[in-house]
């Protein structure tokens, strides 16, 4: 292809994908406006460990006695020890409501819940927007669909938060005081924990009543443990601008858009968690850790997010190492992307995915029935039936939506109905530029994602007992960027995997020069992009939200 077509044609076309996108409101990816956020100094922080001793606050329901006596019923020694443990604990419940043992807590205090399920009332009783917080909004443009394009809207402040914590937050630790350092120091290093046998014996249910059932916001150190979370009208559970954080064994189901949902925050472990039933994605670690391939700040180890839009989703997903995890029965396994405007640490880079197992991806939550019935009110809706939040195509494991030197490497890719994988490049013009000046992202430069990804020893096709269950094609590509590039992938009894293009860039062979792509193959993608879940739910020519059919 000439210079002249890659100087006029390209150019068109990367402005005719930038207005489709805005136009339609293309930060679908982070639905609601929030404040101008940025990225803690991660060498500052650490993962933080479950602690077993120090000082404690407990939390308990009427009925938790009933219920330990339940849940630990059994004559073995640790049955019996946990029991008189969690009764020991019982005389020590001074709070109903996690919120109140949250404003009790001071720095490195644990939190005890016992057995029950907690809505937390008092929080409910907050008003939103609160008077008191009248004057602590900030006026930006809108990342948000319930904005016109170009529209500026008022967002609530990190003083906001503080202030008024309940107003949309079932439980809110909020670490940094009234000052300007955006660092952690009055709710920090704060652990809650679930004391009974499973995560199911402790549940935190919103009831669609706050936008967050838990807002960890500037929270350094803080760890969850042992519950479940549910029914959140936004995020179940929302880690913001916080150095150092653990989730390990929660599961978090039914939120109206995310499971589970960390940005710009750095020093994190997700371990042993389970999303299903949200709206956009089950795991979603947005504005990720700006290592820049040196190093990864959030590491997701045995995931399992499933029946979800969206099993693992992060715009501007950066220096993720995800591993020996499951993505199944979602609409797509995974995505990440340099999509959306508005987030710090654009494009997407760097990020790494080993020994996953990435399959069945082919629940249609897009049909003409649910596009009907999704576009009731969110309150004559059933909260466990799947309204998607983002666009996604249906029968996908694997999507890079222009995102750069991503790694993936022996993960098992199968019986996903449109592709096994899919990468696609997106222009920087329809980021534009990052207000807060954390991104990498030229917008005078359309070529700036898709490069140097890399698909090492994929087993494609093939289920891990050896049994084959294809893929619609194991790896799909607008063949645009640089760099890009395959090696040792697999599929059933050693046969090689399928493709479009037939041919891939070998990582044996020296590094591809940039191609701008094949421009039929994204002139297809474009009406896609315009999908809205209110006015445009199927766009003429956009094949997307069409579940193909099963490959044999």
């Amino acid at each position: 292809m000439g210079a002249g077509v890659r100087g006029s044609g390209r150019w068109f076309f990367a402005c005719l994908l930038a207005i489709a996108v805005l136009g339609a409101g293309a930060s679908a990816a982070f639905g609601h406006a929030e404040r101008l956020s940025y990225y803690p100094d991660w060498r500052l922080g650490k993962v933080p460990e479950i602690r077993r001793s120090g000082p404690a606050l407990v939390v308990c329901k009427p009925d938790s006695r009933r219920r330990i006596l339940r849940i630990f019923k059994g004559r073995s020694r640790a049955v019996r020890a946990a029991r008189a443990r969690n009764l020991k604990l019982l005389k020590r419940c001074r709070f109903q409501h996690i919120q109140a043992a949250v404003d009790a807590a001071s720095n490195g205090t644990r939190i005890l819940v016992l057995p029950g399920v907690y809505r937390e009332e008092p929080s409910r009783h907050a008003p939103e927007p609160d008077p008191k917080c009248a004057d602590a909004y900030e006026e930006y443009p809108s990342p948000a669909f319930d904005a016109k394009p170009g529209e500026r809207v008022r967002v609530p402040t990190y003083e906001y938060q503080l202030r008024c914590p309940n107003a949309q937050n079932l439980i809110a630790i909020i670490g940094d005081g009234p000052d300007t350092d955006r660092r952690c120091d009055r709710k920090c290093n704060i652990q809650i924990e679930g004391t009974g046998r499973r995560p199911e014996d402790v549940v935190i249910s919103g009831d669609r009543s706050r936008l967050n059932g838990i807002r960890a916001d500037r929270a350094d150190g803080i760890v969850l443990t042992n519950f479940l979370i549910e029914f959140s009208d936004f995020n179940n559970i929302y880690v913001l601008e916080t150095n150092g954080f653990r989730i390990e064994r929660v599961i978090s189901r039914w939120s109206r858009e995310y499971g589970f949902l960390s940005f710009t925050s750095d020093n994190g472990l997700y371990r042993q968690v389970e999303a299903y039933g949200n709206g956009d994605s089950g795991i979603y670690p947005g504005s990720g850790p700006e290592g820049h391939c040196a190093r990864y700040g959030i590491e997701i180890d045995r995931a399992d997010s499933h029946d979800n839009t969206i099993g693992w989703s992060g715009t501007a997903g950066n220096g993720v190492y995800t591993h020996d995890s499951k993505f199944h029965n979602n609409a797509a396994g995974i995505t990440m992307d340099s999509f959306a405007a508005g987030h710090p640490g654009m494009p997407q880079d760097c990020s790494k995915w080993e020994r996953n197992q990435i399959y069945s991806n082919n629940q249609n939550f897009f049909s003409d029935d649910r596009d009907a019935y999704c576009k009731r009110p969110p309150a004559e809706r059933d909260p466990k039936i799947v309204c998607p939040a983002f666009q996604v195509p249906v029968g996908t494991g694997v999507l890079v939506a222009g995102g750069n030197g991503n790694l993936f490497h022996d993960n098992w890719v199968w019986d996903n109905w449109r592709a096994g994988f899919m990468q696609f490049w997106v222009p920087a013009p329809i980021r534009g530029q990052d207000p807060t000046g954390q991104s990498a992202n030229d917008p005078t430069n359309p070529y700036d994602t898709s490069h140097e990804n890399r698909y090492l020893f994929n087993h494609v096709g093939v289920r891990p007992d050896g049994t084959r269950d294809p893929n619609g094609v194991d790896f799909w590509w607008d063949e645009e960027g640089r760099g890009n590039c395959w090696g040792g992938n697999s599929g059933a009894e050693g046969a090689p995997p399928t493709s479009d293009p037939a041919r891939l860039p070998s990582c044996d062979a020296p590094p591809v020069p940039f191609s701008p792509g094949n421009a039929l193959k994204q002139a297809r993608l474009v009406p896609c992009s315009t999908w809205d879940p209110r006015d445009n739910t199927d766009p003429p020519g956009c094949d997307w939200f069409t579940l193909p059919p099963e490959p044999r």
